[in-house]
């Protein structure tokens, strides 16, 4: 959801001439000639000493102000002194910093979903509920009374998908899928700044309030939808295209030809699986830490970076609670395509969403995916192997 930006800028203390010069200097400019025709120009608006050379470069001892270069320097050094660092610094203020660069900010971001992308694509065939590794019991005396069924860990999962496609295979969909950061990024505000919809401005001594809440939560809502429907066809596509893993196929092949597909295969209708449950989904996190960071601003104090801090933790806490809309939304995205992933008896034929949400509660699969180094088999499919039912490992 993405992030709080910083944009202060210092205001300059004084300007040009708020330096500390002499005060009883009442003409514009004073200008002193000694006897060897060297002259001293003393220009107010500087407060800086100006030395003219005549012919000879000496000077007598009791003569005007400056009675030698070094003192001369030195003067006006120290006035010039007390300019220079009322202007640069301002006691009590924080320092200047810049406004980020956004491109470079999204570069880094696309860079870091393409090299952490071989985890996304396992945990988006873990959603789908393929599991090509057997589970393995394990015991833990101090924690489980009985031995429990470990499922490999995500980063065993990704090994498998290199054995089995190679390092290329690693990184089906990841066209896709920065295909979507990018349109987000470029479209993402695009009624936000059609509606002039801007952020709310704080006083500096105001406290938050109501106002504030639902201005922003609406705000932030709107900038929502908007994102998820712009990128849930590259979404469809992604999981599409990382789905052919199963069966090996090859009909899901580049962006813009996976988009044609769909169009043919499902009509307009198709570029938009499963978007319901996403926006749900994705919606209700925002709500949650939206209110939560509101009443922990209100009620705790707490410095900036605590607030940071205390928003991230929420956000993490309010994804897994809502985790199972995750998974339900890769499901529909995917049923119906003409994969093996996506038809049975590996994926049911969902109508609706809500068919699809209350299947996967009643096999035990709504959280697979949501702790992707400490995977072990539902008991509700243990008690089904008990009673003699095939197991399928979610």
């Amino acid at each position: 959801m993405d992030h709080m930006e910083y944009n202060r800028r210092d205001s300059q203390a004084g300007g040009l001439g708020m330096g500390g010069g002499d005060a009883d200097n009442s003409a514009l400019m004073r200008r002193t000639t000694t006897p060897h025709g060297l002259q001293v120009v003393r220009h107010r608006r500087s407060e800086s000493l100006v030395v003219e050379h005549s012919s000879q470069m000496t000077f007598e001892s009791g003569q005007d102000e400056g009675d030698s270069p070094t003192s001369s320097c030195q003067e006006s050094e120290v006035e010039m002194g007390p300019s220079t660092s009322a202007s640069s610094t301002s006691p009590g203020k924080p320092p200047d910093h810049g406004k980020p660069n956004q491109l470079v900010r999204f570069c880094l971001r696309l860079a870091y979903n393409s090299f952490y992308y071989p985890y996304e694509m396992a945990k988006v065939l873990i959603q789908l509920g393929h599991e090509p590794i057997q589970a393995r019991p394990f015991h833990f005396p101090l924690l489980h009374r009985r031995p429990r069924l470990f499922l490999p860990g995500v980063h065993q999962y990704v090994l498998h998908i290199q054995r089995m496609d190679g390092y290329l295979g690693m990184y089906r969909g990841l066209t896709a899928r920065l295909a979507a950061s990018t349109v987000d990024y470029l479209l993402g505000d695009l009624v936000l700044a059609f509606l002039h919809f801007h952020p709310y401005k704080r006083a500096p001594r105001e406290e938050p309030s109501l106002k504030e809440f639902w201005w922003n939560f609406a705000r932030d809502s709107l900038r929502l939808a908007t994102a998820v429907v712009l990128t849930q066809p590259f979404y469809v596509v992604m999981v599409r295209q990382i789905a052919q893993f199963v069966g090996k196929e090859r009909i899901y092949e580049g962006v813009l030809a996976s988009l044609m597909t769909l169009i043919k295969q499902e009509g307009y209708a198709g570029l938009f699986a499963g978007i319901l449950p996403r926006l749900l989904g994705e919606w209700s996190v925002l709500t949650i830490t939206s209110l939560l960071t509101h009443l922990c601003l209100r009620l705790i104090p707490m410095s900036r970076n605590q607030q940071q801090y205390n928003s991230v933790i929420i956000q993490m806490v309010a994804s897994l609670l809502v985790y199972p809309m995750e998974v339900t939304s890769a499901c529909m995205a995917g049923t119906g395509a003409p994969l093996a992933a996506c038809e049975p008896p590996r994926m049911p034929l969902y109508n609706h969403w809500a068919d699809c949400l209350t299947d996967l509660y009643a096999r035990g699969g709504h959280n697979r995916g949501a702790i992707l180094f400490w995977r072990t088999v539902p008991r509700i499919q243990l008690l089904r192997h008990q009673d003699g039912h095939v197991v399928r490992s979610g």
